[in-house]
């Protein structure tokens, strides 16, 4: 399955007026993968770069369907860069559709694994922790997913611990501060009961987490009834119970659990701080607290002194450690994240790596650093991915293996060399700093290369080769020798307005 995807009884077959606006940049598979009222989900490949995605096209019948929409892309632009929420990667639409391209999830639905029924109650309260800690960091942006199921969470990834993903913002909406919404909309059985009523706010996706993990540890629904009518009745009456055979199982701190997210009053219903540090969670799903060495800082101050493009790069390098290293970075950084967010701003973060630092020599290193390079996307917040880009060894950084993976990877056109447009592509910036500082790299490479062969070119038309790209990853003293283009009269000149 993929993010966006809900299964499929037939396969669609492609429409040859799908995706016109799409096509430029993605390969798109005419086989649908999932189908549902909203349109369709296709796989499709980044021309510039080989991934595999999925696009959902989503019919527009009218101007209401458009509106909807646009606030969906608006709404995933807004909550990307939590590690348990499915990213939106592009977005477009014509006439009769609206797109989007969103990262691929291939490890299937929460919903298949508790019918598999080959969930231990530890494993239920680590999936609940992702879902909790994707909740908490929507709400914090006042946004309600406002249709939480187990069929709109999918793995990552088929790997041992693979992350959760929250999808399907179709039904999402952002409040105003203090503002309560009053639309009555969702899956019945996971409605709150003041949704019912018509008034609510975040808290309300809460109870929808209440109803998922009674489901998930009893395979049953609290809330049952022959028709919509009857479950609202039950739901508004919060009548649920644990007196089905299955409960006799369930530990009395998973007990408690479900019954402070089914608290009838949203005032009193546990909040996502509160869930992340209630027994249930904290006892079975600890959280990373790898102490942080002075190896580690070694490495971090190492990425400060970097260029953009070295950072980037770097960050790119991180995506090809093991899954056994990412695990160990990812509890890292878990641990500094305390509450449980998925993003820390630089103090926030400065602070915690003090506070996490295994000695007196780990703790002198950190307060010298300058940790603002670590945001790359300039956010003021920096997440996981960030924090472990950050982190990569130079042994990893400067690994012939892995570079030439990267250049391969980024050498689309199998040219053998580099454009300026590949090398955005792989990074996806196209940032006016970067192409300056790869400029003034790449100069400073041929320089000490005495390499004549772009003499007169602009950066725009000079193509990277293989040990040249080598030369600009491996330069530890970046910013050392002056300006290289204020060393060549010829190459000034064209280097000029990037």
């Amino acid at each position: 399955m993929m993010c966006g995807a809900s299964k499929a009884n037939d396969s669609a077959s492609g429409d040859g007026k799908k995706f016109g606006v799409m096509v430029g940049k993605w390969d798109i598979q005419p086989d649908a993968i999932g189908e549902g009222g909203f349109g369709s989900v296709h796989l499709c490949t980044n021309k510039s770069n080989g991934k595999t995605r999925a696009i959902k096209a989503m019919r527009l019948n009218n101007e209401l369907d458009r509106e909807d929409f646009l606030n969906e892309v608006d709404i995933m632009k807004r909550i990307k860069k939590h590690r348990n929420i499915c990213h939106i990667l592009d977005n477009g639409t014509d006439k009769r559709f609206g797109y989007l391209v969103m990262q691929s999830c291939s490890g299937g639905e929460l919903f298949d694994r508790i019918a598999s029924k080959s969930m231990t109650e530890r494993d239920t309260a680590i999936a609940v922790q992702d879902i909790i800690a994707a909740l908490r960091f929507i709400h914090t942006k006042r946004v309600v997913h406002r249709d939480l199921k187990p069929e709109n969470v999918l793995y990552k990834d088929k790997e041992p611990g693979s992350p959760l993903k929250l999808i399907d913002f179709g039904l999402a909406i952002q409040l105003a501060p203090k503002a309560y919404e009053t639309e009555v909309c969702g899956t019945t059985s996971y409605m709150a009961p003041e949704v019912i009523k018509g008034r609510y706010q975040t808290e309300c996706d809460m109870w929808s987490l209440g109803v998922m993990v009674y489901f998930m540890l009893s395979g049953a629904l609290p809330f049952k009834g022959r028709n919509d009518a009857e479950k609202e009745a039950k739901i508004q009456a919060g009548s649920f119970s644990f007196s089905a055979p299955a409960w006799g199982s369930v530990s009395d701190d998973g007990k408690d659990f479900v019954k402070q997210l089914l608290n009838q009053d949203p005032t009193k219903r546990l909040t996502g701080k509160q869930a992340l540090g209630h027994p249930w969670i904290s006892n079975r799903a600890t959280r990373g607290e790898s102490p942080i060495n002075e190896q580690v800082v070694k490495q971090l101050k190492q990425h400060a002194q970097q260029t953009r493009f070295q950072r980037a790069m770097r960050h790119k390098m991180a995506m090809l450690l093991t899954s056994e290293e990412l695990h160990r970075l990812r509890n890292m950084f878990e641990g500094l994240d305390s509450d449980g967010t998925g993003t820390v701003s630089i103090e926030e973060l400065n602070k915690a790596l003090k506070e996490n630092a295994a000695d007196e020599a780990a703790s002198k290193a950190i307060a010298s650093l300058d940790l603002s390079s670590f945001d790359l996307d300039g956010d003021g917040e920096i997440d996981w991915r960030e924090f472990v880009g950050g982190c990569v060894q130079d042994h990893h950084m400067y690994n012939e293996e892995n570079i030439e993976r990267l250049f391969h990877q980024a050498d689309t056109d199998q040219s053998g060399t580099l454009s300026l447009k590949e090398i955005t592509n792989l990074l996806g910036d196209d940032n006016h700093e970067l192409k300056r500082e790869l400029a003034a790299a790449l100069d400073k490479a041929r320089l000490e290369d005495n390499d004549p062969k772009n003499d007169g070119k602009t950066i725009d038309e000079m193509n990277m080769t293989k040990e040249e790209f080598k030369a600009v990853l491996r330069d530890k003293n970046p910013g050392q020798g002056g300006d290289a283009r204020s060393r060549t009269k010829g190459r000034r000149a064209n280097l000029q307005g990037i």
